[in-house]
């Protein structure tokens, strides 16, 4: 299926179906995290030594596209948008652990679970830090 994704379409932004193509386009990025995933619970909620780790780890593996205070940077998306900031903690873990290739995201699923979970505590306090 064709599918038009624009600079700012990226990993975590599902993109649209061309014209005459199939009628619904598969969910991507984080709005792909099965309901199972998307149900799961942060073991690290609240807790501000998780979210300076996770600091450390987005500063060391993710800032170089996403920028340093998760702006996006080129067609690395912004990691402010509505859709992450909205997004469960569990479909943000999914999606590190899983990744989207196809849109230029790696799977993370190297970096142990305790360090993914600090990533997406850091991930979940960016939203509290922009207001």
């Amino acid at each position: 299926m064709a599918r038009i994704c624009g600079a700012t379409a990226t990993a975590l932004i599902a993109c649209a179906p061309l014209a005459g193509s199939e009628a619904a386009a598969r969910p991507s990025g984080v709005a792909a995290a099965p309901a199972s995933a998307s149900a799961r619970r942060d073991p690290y909620d609240g807790d501000r030594e998780a979210v300076g780790a996770g600091r450390k780890l987005y500063g060391a593996q993710c800032a170089r596209c996403h920028g340093e205070r998760g702006q996006g940077i080129g067609n690395a998306p912004s990691l402010l948008s509505e859709q992450v900031r909205h997004a469960s903690p569990g479909a943000l873990f999914w999606f590190l652990t899983n990744g989207d290739l196809r849109r230029g995201m790696p799977a993370w699923s190297r970096l142990s679970e305790p360090r993914r979970w600090q990533v997406v505590a850091y991930l979940r306090s960016l939203d509290e830090t922009t207001k």
